[in-house]
């Protein structure tokens, strides 16, 4: 029997939500996971994961049970990354930003309310056994979240700070908007941001804005690492220029001709 158009556009809202259960905390889920998540029979469940695996969406390991993201998404998400031009033009500065301090370079843009990353490089020295890549995390605690906060309008600033929730991480989290407000001013007329132990304990990074060619903010390039790797207190004028210089050579590829003052 012939599915009917409202049919048809529950079953893609429901395979794109089996798509949105996997994580970085879930790679892995069974049938019974995804019906606790979604609210579905397992029967529905296993019906869309049978066909969503014979387009390569999805990938059952046999053994197990536990279904993974398959290649075809791969796929995707490289043209949705090379779509992005901004990472196009910065990726030869996160390298050279990796070669001249040793450190992670990273670059994020703001979507909704949250830092998405672009790319990330790692550092020489402490390869990661997974991505940054696609990852988000909070603006609030964060170096390159406070740069796009800080270089935001003031609405838009204001509405995020509103939104978005000012979740505690650390002990060194600032969760007051005052308080996160009142450093803005200073990054502004420093060109950058720093952020230590406020997301994760023995962290640090500094960050600096990328311009677009309206004028606007468009995304942030930070160095991040351990805290004696990074050791702002002797380091951060050295990653500070390094990394507004390089900022400033991205903005340019993006069309921004006014200097930074």
């Amino acid at each position: 029997m012939e599915q009917s158009p409202a049919m048809l556009t529950q079953s893609v809202t429901r395979a794109l939500g089996i798509l949105s259960c996997f994580s970085n905390e879930t790679p892995q889920l069974r049938v019974i996971d995804f019906a606790k998540m979604l609210n579905l029979t397992q029967s529905n469940v296993s019906r869309l994961l049978t066909t969503m695996v014979s387009i390569g969406y999805v990938v059952k390991d046999e053994a197990t049970g536990f279904y993974r993201l398959g290649p075809e998404i791969v796929m995707l998400g490289g043209v949705a990354l090379n779509n992005y031009e901004i990472r196009k033009q910065a990726l030869p500065e996160l390298y050279e930003i990796e070669k001249r301090l040793g450190l992670d370079a990273n670059l994020a843009i703001l979507d909704d309310d949250t830092l998405f990353y672009l790319a990330h490089v790692d550092s020489y020295d402490s390869p990661r056994m997974y991505t940054y890549v696609g990852r988000r995390n909070p603006l609030h605690c964060t170096a390159m979240g406070k740069v796009l906060l800080a270089y935001s309008e003031p609405e838009e600033t204001d509405r995020l700070l509103s939104e978005a929730p000012m979740r505690s991480f650390t002990e060194h989290t600032l969760v007051s908007k005052d308080q996160l407000i009142e450093q803005f001013d200073r990054i502004r007329r420093k060109g950058y941001a720093t952020e230590q132990e406020e997301l994760a304990l023995g962290r640090a990074c500094l960050a600096a804005p990328i311009m677009g060619r309206t004028g606007a903010v468009a995304a942030a390039i930070s160095v991040s690492g351990s805290l004696s790797k990074v050791n702002l207190p002797e380091r951060e004028k050295e990653l500070a220029g390094v990394l507004i210089e390089l900022a400033d050579r991205i903005s340019s590829k993006m069309g921004h001709t006014t200097a930074r003052v």
